[in-house]
Formats: structure tokens, sequence, C-alpha cells
């Protein structure tokens, strides 16, 4: 499966599998990025994702979150 952001089917396939993950997390519910130290805390009732950074940005989750028509904040 293609993942590329840089190509609309690995943006779209992007969107899918996080709308997927976030489905599965309650509302208030982490998801921790172990690559950068990331934690994305879900706000369903308000389509937001509030990151905290521990180590360094993901602009590439930043990028598919907003694309599935939510907001991010960074804390």
């Amino acid at each position: 499966m293609n993942f590329d952001l840089n190509t609309k089917d690995g943006l779209n396939n992007s969107v899918i599998w996080t709308q997927r993950m976030f489905s599965m997390i309650k509302d208030g519910g982490t998801w921790a990025i172990p690559r950068s130290g990331a934690i994305v805390r879900v706000d369903h009732s308000n389509n937001t994702a509030h990151i905290t950074l521990a180590g360094f940005p993901e602009p590439d989750v930043e990028k598919v979150i907003k694309a599935m028509g939510w907001n991010v904040v960074y804390k």
C-alpha cells in the first residue's frame, strides 16, 4: 500500500489509516509516536489533535491530521 504523502493515493491511504487508528482511541486518549517522542491527545468532540513534542516535530503527522479536516494544536 502506498503511503507516500507526496502522492494523492499515498495521502488518502494515510488519512484512512489515521482515521481508523483515531477511531480506536477514546475522546481524550493519547497516541505515542516512538520515533519522535511526540504524544498526540485526540479530542474527538472538537476534531482537534493536541501534539506535545518531546523530540523533533512531526510535519507528516500534522499534514495527515489536517487532511482529515482536523485542527492541530502544539503544546
